[in-house]
C-alpha cells in the first residue's frame, strides 16, 4: 500500500477529517517546530507558534491549492509567519516593558524642577503606588517582576511555579486594571 500524499492529508482536513489532521500534525510537527524554534529562539513562544500554525491550517486548508505548491511548502509559509509574528510582539512587549520601567523609575526619582512639576510628579508616582497595592497579591507580583525587573514571562512561570498562561493572565489582568485605576485619577 502506498503512502498517502501529504497534499491529499491536507485536503482531507480541508473537509474538516480529524483523523487527516492528526496524520498531518504527526508528520510536519517536528520540523515546523524546528523552523519555529529557530526563527524565535524561545522554546515556550515556539511551541505557541506551532499551535498556532496549526490552528491556522485547520481553518484554512480548504484554501489550499495543490497546483500552486507543495502542502509541507505551504505550511512551512504559514509557520514562517507565524514565528516571525510571534518575534515581533515579543520584542514590542520588551520595549514596552522597558518604558515601562523607565517610567515607573522617573516616577520615583527625585529631580530639581519647579515646585508645581515636582509635586505633580510626586502625585503620580503616589497614584501609581496606591493603584500597584490595590492589585491582588498574585498580579502585583507578576507586573513588578516582570516590568521593573525585567523577568519574561517564562521565567515568571518557573519562578513561581505556576503555569505560563496563568502568568500571562495575571500580568495582563493587572494592567489592565492599573490602566483603569489611573484613568480614573487622570480623568
Amino acid at each position: 500500500m502506498e503512502k498517502e500524499s501529504d497534499e491529499a492529508i491536507l485536503q482531507r482536513v480541508g473537509r474538516g477529517d480529524e483523523a487527516a489532521m492528526a496524520q498531518l500534525y504527526d508528520r510536519f510537527a517536528p520540523s515546523l517546530f524546528a523552523i519555529a524554534r529557530r526563527i524565535i529562539g524561545d522554546e515556550q513562544e515556539a511551541r505557541d507558534a506551532l499551535q498556532d500554525g496549526f490552528l491556522y491550517i485547520w481553518d484554512k486548508a480548504a484554501d489550499f491549492d495543490p497546483a500552486r505548491s507543495k502542502a509541507f511548502t505551504w505550511a512551512v509559509m504559514i509557520f514562517r509567519h507565524k514565528a516571525i509574528d510571534r518575534l515581533r510582539a515579543s520584542r514590542r512587549r520588551i520595549r514596552l516593558n522597558e518604558t515601562a520601567a523607565e517610567n515607573l523609575l522617573d516616577l520615583e526619582s527625585p529631580r530639581s524642577e519647579r515646585a508645581d512639576i515636582s509635586l505633580e510628579r510626586a502625585e503620580s508616582a503616589e497614584a501609581v503606588r496606591r493603584a500597584m497595592r490595590s492589585l491582588p497579591d498574585e498580579q502585583r507580583q507578576c507586573v513588578e517582576w516582570a516590568f521593573l525587573r525585567g523577568l519574561t514571562h517564562l521565567q515568571l512561570s518557573e519562578l513561581l511555579g505556576t503555569p505560563l498562561g496563568t502568568v500571562k493572565t495575571n500580568i495582563r489582568r493587572g494592567l489592565m486594571r492599573l490602566r483603569d485605576l489611573l484613568q480614573e485619577v487622570v480623568s
